[in-house]
């Protein structure tokens, strides 16, 4: 799996960060934005709907228009017929991609911008994760003694809590905030790296390089730092990896429950959630973000399982 596994892990995250920095960019619908609730909810993939411009920028849409004797038009919207008069008037047809949610929301820009906030909470959280767990685990495996029996017991104590459960409990007591989210998410789940990077020191702090690092005079920080942490380095990142896609999941999970990004920010939880009701009718509501949170899962796994066997 190192090879092709991880080519195609790290393919999927590259294009999907890509997406997601360049939503500003790129030539999207107004994620947010409810243009017409009537015409335009729950329309499945690939529809087209017609649409009258008024030259003061107001577009209108319609379930069916035919053009007037006198030169305006009328817009069939339900069962009903208003005609508009004014000039300039342009007819033209509006491409919904992925379709439209319950609320007339265009799915392929609630899908991009809610990359983003999903990508930078499963990244930013991940980064909270490793940077917590692998201070704790290597000041216990280079202290050792008492130092080690403290945060290694500590650091069984934690992984004792049901993280869901304590995420629930965190989310329900602080404000739902990306930031919140991030610090949450990333503050629950640094366990297993403190554990294998203290492993790993306990390791290499027995090697002759470390050795010679003291007997040429290098400060306990300074071995720790410039010589035990680069040898650690490799394990920090194949963690990192299945924290990203561990991250994102639960980001999703806590969005989903009401508990994560406040609405109307769009997160891929919160997508899937607003979904969940119309499954046999509007199952694209549901299904998008929910591949998309699937392929940017098994990536990340993808690529630390293929970081593992190379490193």
């Amino acid at each position: 799996m190192s090879g092709p596994g991880l080519r195609t892990g790290a393919a999927i995250l590259g294009a999907w960060t890509l997406v997601a920095a360049s939503a500003p960019l790129l030539p999207l619908r107004d994620p947010n934005a409810q243009p017409d609730g009537l015409v335009l909810r729950n329309l499945a993939p690939m529809t087209v709907i017609d649409t009258v411009s008024r030259d003061d920028g107001v577009t209108q849409y319609a379930h069916e228009i035919r053009r007037e004797a006198g030169g305006g038009v009328s817009l069939r919207r339900g069962d009903t017929w208003t005609e508009v008069a004014g000039d300039g008037l342009r007819i033209g047809r509006a491409r919904f991609v992925l379709g439209t949610d319950s609320l007339g929301r265009d799915l392929l820009s609630r899908l991009v911008w809610g990359a983003r906030v999903s990508l930078v909470a499963g990244f930013l959280a991940a980064a909270v994760a490793i940077a917590i767990g692998g201070s704790i685990g290597l000041t216990a495996g280079f202290a050792g003694g008492r130092v080690d029996g403290l945060l290694m017991r500590a650091t069984d104590a934690a992984l004792a809590i049901p993280r869901l459960f304590l995420l629930l409990l965190l989310a329900a007591l602080f404000r739902p905030t990306l930031a919140t989210t991030i610090l949450l998410v990333g503050g629950t789940t640094w366990m297993a790296a403190a554990r294998l990077v203290r492993g790993e020191a306990l390791s290499i702090h027995e090697r002759d390089f470390v050795a010679a690092a003291r007997a040429a005079g290098a400060s306990p920080i300074r071995v720790a730092t410039h010589h035990v942490l680069p040898h650690a380095a490799a394990v920090l990142g194949v963690e990192a990896a299945l924290r990203l896609g561990q991250a994102v999941l639960l980001e999703a999970s806590l969005s989903f429950l009401g508990l994560g990004v406040p609405p109307p920010v769009s997160s891929w939880g919160g997508l899937i959630a607003d979904g969940r009701d119309r499954l046999l009718d509007a199952w694209w509501i549901a299904t998008w973000p929910g591949l998309a949170l699937a392929g940017v899962v098994i990536a990340a796994s993808l690529v630390a399982d293929g970081a593992r066997e190379r490193l």
